[in-house]
């Protein structure tokens, strides 16, 4: 798994990129949403911006966990690391 991501780290980066960016509109999409709740006096509009919201807010979460998980990795990798490198001297 580190050699794929040796060989591929640019093109995950530009996924994550790409995957944050869409987590970051759709988070200010749904604070529009979230507006427009309280200016909406129909059942039917309302249920579906409801609808919109809970995708966004999936959607925003599993870009969190993504990025939080990245992170540990990142912190993991780097940790092994060290220690080999004390482990050396």
């Amino acid at each position: 798994m580190i050699e794929r991501l040796k060989k591929y780290w640019v093109f995950l980066l530009i996924a994550l990129i790409g995957i944050n960016y869409a987590g970051f509109y759709l988070l200010w999409e749904s604070m529009g949403i979230s507006d427009a709740l309280e200016h909406v006096e129909s059942e039917h509009v309302i249920r579906t911006l409801k609808q919109k919201d809970f995708v966004y807010t999936l959607f925003v979460d599993a870009v969190l966990i993504l990025d939080f998980s990245l992170i540990l990795l990142l912190l993991f990798m780097g940790g092994r690391k060290i220690v080999q490198l004390i482990i050396k001297k």
